[in-house]
Protein backbone atom coordinates (compact mmCIF):
# COMPACT_ATOMS: atom_id res chain seq x y z
CA UNK A 1 0.00 0.00 0.00
CA UNK A 2 2.76 2.44 0.45
CA UNK A 3 4.08 2.28 -2.92
CA UNK A 4 0.88 3.07 -4.22
CA UNK A 5 -0.38 5.27 -1.55
CA UNK A 6 3.02 7.34 -2.63
CA UNK A 7 2.43 6.82 -6.79
CA UNK A 8 -0.92 8.61 -5.74
CA UNK A 9 0.55 12.07 -5.11
CA UNK A 10 1.29 11.90 -8.90
CA UNK A 11 -2.11 10.82 -10.16
CA UNK A 12 -5.16 9.15 -9.80
CA UNK A 13 -5.89 5.71 -9.52
CA UNK A 14 -8.47 3.61 -11.00
CA UNK A 15 -10.14 3.44 -7.08
CA UNK A 16 -9.62 7.44 -6.92
CA UNK A 17 -10.17 8.37 -3.18
CA UNK A 18 -11.55 5.01 -2.30
CA UNK A 19 -7.86 3.19 -2.24
CA UNK A 20 -7.69 3.60 1.48
CA UNK A 21 -10.89 0.94 1.99
CA UNK A 22 -9.02 -1.71 0.73
CA UNK A 23 -6.48 -3.20 2.12
CA UNK A 24 -2.40 -3.83 1.56
CA UNK A 25 -2.77 -7.71 1.75
CA UNK A 26 -5.47 -7.36 -1.54
CA UNK A 27 -2.82 -4.75 -3.25
CA UNK A 28 -0.14 -7.27 -3.12
CA UNK A 29 -1.95 -10.63 -3.21
CA UNK A 30 -4.82 -10.36 -5.96
CA UNK A 31 -4.07 -11.51 -9.35
CA UNK A 32 -4.49 -8.47 -11.65
CA UNK A 33 -7.13 -10.28 -13.76
CA UNK A 34 -10.12 -12.24 -12.99
CA UNK A 35 -10.31 -15.97 -13.98
CA UNK A 36 -13.32 -16.14 -15.88
CA UNK A 37 -14.02 -19.98 -16.23
CA UNK A 38 -16.23 -19.14 -12.87
CA UNK A 39 -19.48 -21.22 -12.22
CA UNK A 40 -21.42 -17.82 -12.07
CA UNK A 41 -20.40 -16.51 -15.32
CA UNK A 42 -22.62 -16.84 -17.83
CA UNK A 43 -21.58 -20.03 -20.28
CA UNK A 44 -21.26 -17.79 -23.04
CA UNK A 45 -18.37 -15.82 -21.48
CA UNK A 46 -16.28 -18.62 -19.86
CA UNK A 47 -13.25 -18.58 -21.29
CA UNK A 48 -13.56 -14.76 -22.37
CA UNK A 49 -10.85 -13.64 -25.09
CA UNK A 50 -10.28 -10.36 -23.62
CA UNK A 51 -8.50 -9.89 -20.04
CA UNK A 52 -10.95 -8.53 -17.42
CA UNK A 53 -8.86 -6.74 -14.39
CA UNK A 54 -9.55 -8.08 -10.89
CA UNK A 55 -10.14 -4.37 -9.49
CA UNK A 56 -13.02 -2.17 -10.56
CA UNK A 57 -13.30 1.47 -11.66
CA UNK A 58 -14.70 3.67 -9.18
CA UNK A 59 -16.22 7.02 -9.99
CA UNK A 60 -18.67 9.30 -8.08
CA UNK A 61 -21.98 10.39 -8.68
CA UNK A 62 -20.39 13.60 -10.56
CA UNK A 63 -18.55 11.99 -12.83
CA UNK A 64 -21.55 9.37 -13.58
CA UNK A 65 -23.69 12.42 -14.01
CA UNK A 66 -21.86 14.17 -16.58
CA UNK A 67 -21.72 10.58 -18.52
CA UNK A 68 -25.38 10.09 -18.00
CA UNK A 69 -26.12 13.65 -19.86
CA UNK A 70 -23.62 13.35 -22.65
CA UNK A 71 -25.04 9.58 -23.08
CA UNK A 72 -28.39 10.62 -23.67
CA UNK A 73 -28.09 14.06 -25.24
CA UNK A 74 -25.08 13.80 -27.81
CA UNK A 75 -27.45 11.08 -29.51
CA UNK A 76 -30.65 13.16 -29.76
CA UNK A 77 -28.53 15.89 -30.99
CA UNK A 78 -26.82 13.57 -33.60
CA UNK A 79 -30.50 12.65 -34.72
CA UNK A 80 -31.12 16.18 -35.71
CA UNK A 81 -28.18 16.39 -37.83
CA UNK A 82 -29.90 15.58 -41.21
CA UNK A 83 -32.62 18.36 -40.46
CA UNK A 84 -30.03 21.12 -38.98
CA UNK A 85 -27.37 20.43 -41.47
CA UNK A 86 -28.17 18.67 -44.45
CA UNK A 87 -32.19 20.51 -44.34
CA UNK A 88 -33.18 16.85 -44.94
CA UNK A 89 -31.84 17.38 -48.63
CA UNK A 90 -31.88 13.84 -49.90
CA UNK A 91 -29.09 14.91 -52.87
CA UNK A 92 -26.75 16.59 -49.79
CA UNK A 93 -27.11 13.30 -47.60
CA UNK A 94 -27.11 10.79 -50.48
CA UNK A 95 -24.00 12.83 -51.64
CA UNK A 96 -22.41 12.98 -47.91
CA UNK A 97 -23.48 9.36 -46.48
CA UNK A 98 -24.64 7.22 -49.55
CA UNK A 99 -21.89 7.72 -52.20
CA UNK A 100 -24.47 9.37 -54.29
CA UNK A 101 -27.38 6.88 -54.27
CA UNK A 102 -30.12 8.44 -54.07
CA UNK A 103 -32.80 5.36 -53.62
CA UNK A 104 -31.06 4.27 -50.81
CA UNK A 105 -31.29 8.01 -49.27
CA UNK A 106 -35.10 7.91 -49.68
CA UNK A 107 -35.46 5.00 -48.02
CA UNK A 108 -32.84 5.98 -45.03
CA UNK A 109 -34.83 9.18 -44.55
CA UNK A 110 -38.45 7.47 -44.05
CA UNK A 111 -36.91 5.25 -41.44
CA UNK A 112 -35.05 8.30 -40.21
CA UNK A 113 -38.50 9.94 -40.03
CA UNK A 114 -40.46 7.67 -37.92
CA UNK A 115 -37.92 8.56 -35.24
CA UNK A 116 -37.65 5.42 -33.17
CA UNK A 117 -35.03 5.63 -29.88
CA UNK A 118 -31.94 3.62 -30.88
CA UNK A 119 -29.26 2.54 -28.35
CA UNK A 120 -25.75 3.88 -28.72
CA UNK A 121 -21.99 3.98 -27.11
CA UNK A 122 -19.81 6.90 -26.73
CA UNK A 123 -16.21 6.15 -26.28
CA UNK A 124 -14.69 8.77 -24.24
CA UNK A 125 -11.24 10.11 -22.47
CA UNK A 126 -10.44 11.70 -19.21
CA UNK A 127 -8.68 14.85 -19.75
CA UNK A 128 -7.49 17.55 -17.38
CA UNK A 129 -10.62 19.56 -19.14
CA UNK A 130 -12.99 16.31 -18.29
CA UNK A 131 -14.59 14.14 -20.55
CA UNK A 132 -13.88 14.27 -24.55
CA UNK A 133 -15.89 12.17 -26.99
CA UNK A 134 -13.81 10.42 -29.53
CA UNK A 135 -16.58 8.79 -31.37
CA UNK A 136 -20.24 7.49 -31.14
CA UNK A 137 -21.13 4.05 -32.03
CA UNK A 138 -24.93 3.46 -32.38
CA UNK A 139 -27.05 0.07 -33.10
CA UNK A 140 -27.66 -3.30 -31.62
CA UNK A 141 -23.51 -4.00 -32.34
CA UNK A 142 -22.14 -1.28 -30.23
CA UNK A 143 -21.03 -3.95 -27.44
CA UNK A 144 -18.75 -3.46 -24.61
CA UNK A 145 -21.98 -5.17 -22.37
CA UNK A 146 -20.63 -8.36 -21.48
CA UNK A 147 -18.27 -7.04 -19.06
CA UNK A 148 -21.18 -6.73 -16.71
CA UNK A 149 -21.46 -10.91 -16.27
CA UNK A 150 -18.37 -10.81 -14.80
CA UNK A 151 -20.05 -8.70 -11.84
CA UNK A 152 -20.53 -11.74 -9.66
CA UNK A 153 -16.70 -12.27 -9.72
CA UNK A 154 -15.66 -8.68 -8.73
CA UNK A 155 -18.45 -8.57 -5.92
CA UNK A 156 -16.94 -11.71 -4.20
CA UNK A 157 -13.25 -10.53 -4.88
CA UNK A 158 -14.37 -6.93 -2.84
CA UNK A 159 -16.83 -7.79 -0.57
CA UNK A 160 -16.05 -3.97 0.95
CA UNK A 161 -17.99 -2.67 -2.48
CA UNK A 162 -21.91 -3.81 -1.49
CA UNK A 163 -22.53 -0.66 0.90
CA UNK A 164 -20.69 1.75 -0.65
CA UNK A 165 -21.11 0.99 -4.29
CA UNK A 166 -23.16 0.07 -7.19
CA UNK A 167 -22.54 -1.24 -10.71
CA UNK A 168 -25.38 0.07 -13.58
CA UNK A 169 -26.42 -3.66 -14.91
CA UNK A 170 -26.43 -2.15 -18.37
CA UNK A 171 -27.79 -5.50 -20.08
CA UNK A 172 -30.84 -5.32 -18.07
CA UNK A 173 -31.02 -1.99 -18.91
CA UNK A 174 -30.79 -2.27 -22.45
CA UNK A 175 -33.47 -5.54 -22.63
CA UNK A 176 -36.19 -3.24 -20.98
CA UNK A 177 -35.26 -0.92 -23.08
CA UNK A 178 -36.02 -3.00 -25.82
CA UNK A 179 -38.93 -4.39 -24.46
CA UNK A 180 -40.72 -1.03 -23.93
CA UNK A 181 -39.81 -0.27 -27.46
CA UNK A 182 -41.06 -2.76 -29.20
CA UNK A 183 -44.40 -2.45 -26.97
CA UNK A 184 -44.50 1.38 -27.73
CA UNK A 185 -43.49 1.01 -31.55
CA UNK A 186 -45.67 -2.31 -32.74
CA UNK A 187 -49.39 -2.26 -31.67
CA UNK A 188 -49.95 -5.75 -32.36
CA UNK A 189 -47.23 -6.51 -29.32
CA UNK A 190 -48.90 -7.39 -26.70
CA UNK A 191 -49.42 -10.66 -24.61
CA UNK A 192 -46.62 -12.29 -26.83
CA UNK A 193 -43.53 -10.45 -27.35
CA UNK A 194 -40.87 -12.41 -29.93
CA UNK A 195 -37.10 -10.93 -30.97
CA UNK A 196 -34.79 -12.49 -33.91
CA UNK A 197 -30.98 -11.67 -33.32
CA UNK A 198 -29.35 -11.96 -36.55
CA UNK A 199 -26.66 -14.55 -35.21
CA UNK A 200 -24.71 -15.33 -39.40
CA UNK A 201 -21.62 -14.03 -38.37
CA UNK A 202 -20.51 -16.66 -35.40
CA UNK A 203 -19.62 -20.01 -37.14
CA UNK A 204 -19.36 -22.38 -34.36
CA UNK A 205 -22.40 -23.84 -33.82
CA UNK A 206 -21.76 -24.23 -30.19
CA UNK A 207 -21.33 -20.80 -29.50
CA UNK A 208 -24.25 -19.66 -31.75
CA UNK A 209 -26.46 -22.08 -29.44
CA UNK A 210 -24.78 -20.51 -26.40
CA UNK A 211 -24.95 -16.96 -27.63
CA UNK A 212 -28.68 -17.73 -28.21
CA UNK A 213 -29.47 -19.53 -25.30
CA UNK A 214 -28.27 -15.70 -23.43
CA UNK A 215 -30.23 -13.28 -25.01
CA UNK A 216 -33.29 -15.67 -24.55
CA UNK A 217 -32.80 -16.00 -20.34
CA UNK A 218 -32.52 -12.11 -20.33
CA UNK A 219 -35.42 -11.20 -22.83
CA UNK A 220 -37.63 -14.16 -21.12
CA UNK A 221 -36.74 -13.26 -17.55
CA UNK A 222 -38.10 -9.10 -18.02
CA UNK A 223 -40.66 -10.56 -20.14
CA UNK A 224 -41.77 -12.54 -17.08
CA UNK A 225 -41.90 -9.87 -14.76
CA UNK A 226 -44.26 -7.74 -17.14
CA UNK A 227 -46.69 -11.36 -17.22
CA UNK A 228 -45.57 -11.47 -20.82
CA UNK A 229 -44.14 -14.67 -22.88
CA UNK A 230 -42.04 -15.06 -26.02
CA UNK A 231 -38.65 -16.06 -26.64
CA UNK A 232 -35.55 -14.83 -28.68
CA UNK A 233 -35.40 -16.90 -32.11
CA UNK A 234 -32.20 -16.48 -34.59
CA UNK A 235 -32.00 -18.19 -38.30
CA UNK A 236 -31.00 -16.73 -42.15
CA UNK A 237 -31.93 -13.18 -42.38
CA UNK A 238 -33.04 -14.11 -45.96
CA UNK A 239 -35.84 -16.59 -44.10
CA UNK A 240 -37.34 -13.72 -42.81
CA UNK A 241 -40.88 -13.52 -44.48
CA UNK A 242 -43.89 -11.84 -44.21
CA UNK A 243 -46.77 -13.95 -44.00
CA UNK A 244 -50.81 -12.10 -43.48
CA UNK A 245 -49.28 -8.51 -42.08
CA UNK A 246 -46.79 -10.10 -39.82
CA UNK A 247 -43.05 -10.93 -39.80
CA UNK A 248 -42.25 -14.38 -39.18
CA UNK A 249 -38.85 -17.02 -38.76
CA UNK A 250 -40.28 -20.40 -39.93
CA UNK A 251 -43.85 -19.78 -39.04
CA UNK A 252 -42.83 -17.69 -35.60
CA UNK A 253 -43.78 -14.08 -35.45
CA UNK A 254 -41.39 -11.80 -35.20
CA UNK A 255 -41.19 -8.18 -33.57
CA UNK A 256 -37.96 -6.68 -33.54
CA UNK A 257 -34.88 -8.09 -34.96
CA UNK A 258 -31.42 -6.90 -33.89
CA UNK A 259 -28.58 -6.82 -36.86
CA UNK A 260 -25.70 -8.05 -34.54
CA UNK A 261 -23.29 -8.69 -37.33
CA UNK A 262 -21.08 -5.46 -38.79
CA UNK A 263 -20.80 -6.92 -42.34
CA UNK A 264 -24.24 -7.17 -42.78
CA UNK A 265 -24.87 -4.70 -45.00
CA UNK A 266 -27.53 -5.98 -47.28
CA UNK A 267 -30.66 -7.31 -44.59
CA UNK A 268 -33.47 -7.93 -46.83
CA UNK A 269 -36.13 -5.59 -48.34
CA UNK A 270 -38.51 -7.05 -46.35
CA UNK A 271 -37.41 -5.68 -42.69
CA UNK A 272 -37.59 -2.01 -44.44
CA UNK A 273 -41.11 -2.75 -45.14
CA UNK A 274 -42.31 -4.56 -41.53
CA UNK A 275 -40.61 -1.53 -40.24
CA UNK A 276 -42.23 0.88 -42.29
CA UNK A 277 -45.64 -0.58 -41.52
CA UNK A 278 -44.76 -0.75 -37.99
CA UNK A 279 -44.62 -4.77 -37.46
CA UNK A 280 -41.63 -4.51 -35.85
CA UNK A 281 -39.28 -2.48 -33.71
CA UNK A 282 -35.80 -2.12 -35.98
CA UNK A 283 -33.32 0.01 -34.07
CA UNK A 284 -30.48 -0.95 -37.12
CA UNK A 285 -32.61 0.49 -39.75
CA UNK A 286 -30.69 2.58 -42.73
CA UNK A 287 -31.00 5.65 -41.08
CA UNK A 288 -28.93 4.13 -38.82
CA UNK A 289 -26.20 4.42 -41.27
CA UNK A 290 -26.35 8.18 -40.86
CA UNK A 291 -25.99 8.21 -37.12
CA UNK A 292 -23.07 6.38 -36.54
CA UNK A 293 -21.07 8.27 -39.17
CA UNK A 294 -17.56 9.50 -37.66
CA UNK A 295 -17.70 12.54 -39.33
CA UNK A 296 -21.03 13.74 -37.36
CA UNK A 297 -19.10 14.74 -34.74
CA UNK A 298 -17.49 17.26 -36.56
CA UNK A 299 -20.95 18.17 -38.09
CA UNK A 300 -21.99 18.63 -34.93
CA UNK A 301 -19.26 21.24 -33.39
CA UNK A 302 -20.00 23.21 -36.39
CA UNK A 303 -23.67 22.99 -35.49
CA UNK A 304 -23.22 24.21 -32.12
CA UNK A 305 -20.52 26.99 -33.59
CA UNK A 306 -23.63 28.30 -35.26
CA UNK A 307 -25.86 28.51 -32.44
CA UNK A 308 -28.28 26.13 -33.78
CA UNK A 309 -28.92 23.58 -30.10
CA UNK A 310 -30.12 25.47 -27.11
CA UNK A 311 -27.54 27.00 -25.29
CA UNK A 312 -26.62 24.52 -23.03
CA UNK A 313 -26.32 22.26 -26.09
CA UNK A 314 -24.49 24.21 -27.61
CA UNK A 315 -21.74 24.52 -24.59
CA UNK A 316 -22.14 20.54 -23.89
CA UNK A 317 -21.11 20.07 -27.64
CA UNK A 318 -18.14 22.35 -27.37
CA UNK A 319 -17.24 21.47 -24.37
CA UNK A 320 -16.97 17.55 -25.05
CA UNK A 321 -16.28 16.85 -28.40
CA UNK A 322 -12.83 17.47 -29.91
CA UNK A 323 -11.95 19.51 -32.99
CA UNK A 324 -12.77 17.18 -35.77
CA UNK A 325 -13.01 17.22 -39.95
CA UNK A 326 -13.42 15.27 -42.78
CA UNK A 327 -9.83 14.68 -44.18
CA UNK A 328 -9.77 16.42 -47.70
CA UNK A 329 -7.62 19.26 -49.32
CA UNK A 330 -8.98 22.05 -47.92
CA UNK A 331 -8.95 24.75 -45.35
CA UNK A 332 -10.20 24.47 -42.09
CA UNK A 333 -10.82 26.71 -38.95
CA UNK A 334 -8.32 25.65 -36.02
CA UNK A 335 -8.34 27.65 -32.37
CA UNK A 336 -9.80 30.60 -34.20
CA UNK A 337 -7.30 30.61 -37.35
CA UNK A 338 -8.03 29.34 -40.94
CA UNK A 339 -5.04 26.54 -42.22
CA UNK A 340 -4.77 24.23 -44.92
CA UNK A 341 -5.55 20.91 -43.59
CA UNK A 342 -2.93 18.97 -44.68
CA UNK A 343 -0.38 21.13 -44.04
CA UNK A 344 -1.59 21.53 -40.52
CA UNK A 345 -1.60 17.73 -40.02
CA UNK A 346 2.12 17.59 -41.68
CA UNK A 347 3.54 20.41 -39.16
CA UNK A 348 1.93 18.99 -35.99
CA UNK A 349 1.70 15.18 -35.80
CA UNK A 350 1.75 14.57 -32.34
CA UNK A 351 -0.96 16.73 -31.91
CA UNK A 352 -3.44 14.58 -34.10
CA UNK A 353 -5.63 11.44 -35.06
CA UNK A 354 -6.85 9.86 -38.39
CA UNK A 355 -9.01 6.96 -38.71
CA UNK A 356 -11.63 5.63 -40.83
CA UNK A 357 -14.96 7.19 -40.57
CA UNK A 358 -16.98 3.99 -39.93
CA UNK A 359 -14.11 2.03 -38.41
CA UNK A 360 -14.33 0.12 -35.01
CA UNK A 361 -12.63 -2.50 -32.90
CA UNK A 362 -9.49 0.13 -32.91
CA UNK A 363 -8.85 -0.36 -37.02
CA UNK A 364 -7.75 1.92 -39.22
CA UNK A 365 -6.62 4.27 -36.87
CA UNK A 366 -3.62 6.35 -36.76
CA UNK A 367 -2.07 8.08 -33.48
CA UNK A 368 0.18 10.27 -34.80
CA UNK A 369 2.31 10.86 -31.04
CA UNK A 370 3.39 7.10 -31.79
CA UNK A 371 4.25 6.93 -35.77
CA UNK A 372 6.96 8.10 -37.08
CA UNK A 373 6.85 11.02 -39.80
CA UNK A 374 6.53 8.47 -42.62
CA UNK A 375 4.41 6.47 -41.26
CA UNK A 376 2.19 9.67 -40.96
CA UNK A 377 2.48 10.95 -44.26
CA UNK A 378 1.50 7.22 -45.23
CA UNK A 379 -1.65 7.96 -43.12
CA UNK A 380 -2.59 11.56 -44.49
CA UNK A 381 -1.92 10.28 -48.08
CA UNK A 382 -4.45 6.78 -47.29
CA UNK A 383 -6.85 9.32 -46.00
CA UNK A 384 -6.66 11.82 -48.80
CA UNK A 385 -6.74 9.45 -51.40
CA UNK A 386 -9.67 7.20 -50.30
CA UNK A 387 -11.98 10.00 -48.61
CA UNK A 388 -13.25 8.15 -45.81
CA UNK A 389 -10.84 9.18 -43.08
CA UNK A 390 -11.28 11.87 -40.08
CA UNK A 391 -9.07 13.96 -38.62
CA UNK A 392 -9.45 14.59 -34.82
CA UNK A 393 -7.29 16.85 -31.88
CA UNK A 394 -5.91 13.81 -29.80
CA UNK A 395 -6.94 14.07 -26.25
CA UNK A 396 -4.61 12.37 -23.67
CA UNK A 397 -6.15 10.54 -21.30
CA UNK A 398 -5.12 11.48 -17.61
CA UNK A 399 -2.59 8.96 -16.30
CA UNK A 400 -4.71 6.14 -13.64
CA UNK A 401 -2.54 4.00 -11.22
CA UNK A 402 -4.43 0.28 -11.94
CA UNK A 403 -2.08 -3.35 -11.94
CA UNK A 404 -0.36 -4.46 -14.74
CA UNK A 405 0.34 -7.54 -15.91
CA UNK A 406 3.09 -8.30 -13.86
CA UNK A 407 0.53 -7.48 -10.93
CA UNK A 408 2.43 -3.90 -10.40
CA UNK A 409 0.03 -1.03 -9.91
CA UNK A 410 1.83 1.40 -12.32
CA UNK A 411 0.23 4.30 -14.69
CA UNK A 412 -2.16 3.09 -17.58
CA UNK A 413 -4.78 5.41 -19.93
CA UNK A 414 -8.32 4.78 -19.98
CA UNK A 415 -10.69 4.61 -22.67
CA UNK A 416 -14.57 5.11 -21.10
CA UNK A 417 -17.69 3.50 -23.06
CA UNK A 418 -20.71 4.94 -22.33
CA UNK A 419 -24.34 3.71 -23.17
CA UNK A 420 -27.80 5.44 -23.83
CA UNK A 421 -30.77 3.78 -24.60
CA UNK A 422 -33.41 6.73 -25.37
CA UNK A 423 -33.41 8.65 -22.30
CA UNK A 424 -32.01 6.12 -20.13
CA UNK A 425 -28.23 6.18 -19.27
CA UNK A 426 -27.16 2.68 -19.12
CA UNK A 427 -23.68 2.56 -17.37
CA UNK A 428 -20.09 3.18 -18.05
CA UNK A 429 -17.41 0.34 -18.59
CA UNK A 430 -13.29 0.91 -18.97
CA UNK A 431 -10.63 -0.36 -21.16
CA UNK A 432 -7.23 0.71 -19.99
CA UNK A 433 -3.64 -0.01 -21.67
CA UNK A 434 -0.29 0.40 -19.26
CA UNK A 435 1.66 3.16 -20.50
CA UNK A 436 4.49 1.44 -20.61
CA UNK A 437 3.02 -0.65 -23.59
CA UNK A 438 0.74 1.81 -24.77
CA UNK A 439 0.46 2.10 -28.58
CA UNK A 440 -2.32 4.63 -29.06
CA UNK A 441 -4.97 2.89 -29.58
CA UNK A 442 -7.03 1.62 -26.47
CA UNK A 443 -9.33 -1.22 -27.59
CA UNK A 444 -10.14 -4.59 -26.63
CA UNK A 445 -9.47 -5.97 -29.81
CA UNK A 446 -5.78 -4.50 -29.42
CA UNK A 447 -4.82 -5.69 -25.95
CA UNK A 448 -6.23 -3.37 -23.60
CA UNK A 449 -7.41 -5.00 -20.04
CA UNK A 450 -11.60 -4.49 -20.01
CA UNK A 451 -12.40 -3.17 -16.08
CA UNK A 452 -16.48 -2.68 -14.61
CA UNK A 453 -17.20 0.54 -13.02
CA UNK A 454 -18.79 1.08 -9.79
CA UNK A 455 -20.36 4.43 -8.99
CA UNK A 456 -20.74 5.55 -5.42
CA UNK A 457 -24.13 5.15 -3.72
CA UNK A 458 -25.73 8.31 -2.52
CA UNK A 459 -25.34 8.23 1.33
Amino acid sequence: MENVMEQTQLGQTILFDSYNAFTKERMNTLSPQIETNQSTVPEIFKNYEYPVSSWPVLIDKEMSGKLEKLSIRIPELISKIPELYFDNDVQKLSNYYFDGNEMLTHFALACHNKKVKVGCRLDLTYTNKGFKILEANVGSSIGGFQVQSFESVIKKLHPALSDKFKSKNVQLKFVRFLIDQILENVPEAKDEINVFISLSHVDDPSLKKKSLDFFNELVQKELRERGLKGEVVTGRMDNLKLLNGALCCDEKRVHSVLVLDLSETNPPPVLFRAFMMNKIYLPDHLGVAMYGDKRNLSLLRELAERGKFNSEDNEIVLDSIPWTSFVADKEVLFEQKNYDLIKLLRQNKNGFVIKASNGFQGKDVFVGKFLTDEEWEEAIELAVSTKCFIAQEFCDSLDFLAPDQTNLWAPHKLIWGSFGFGDIYGGVWVRMSAIKTDIGVINSATGAVEAIVYERCST
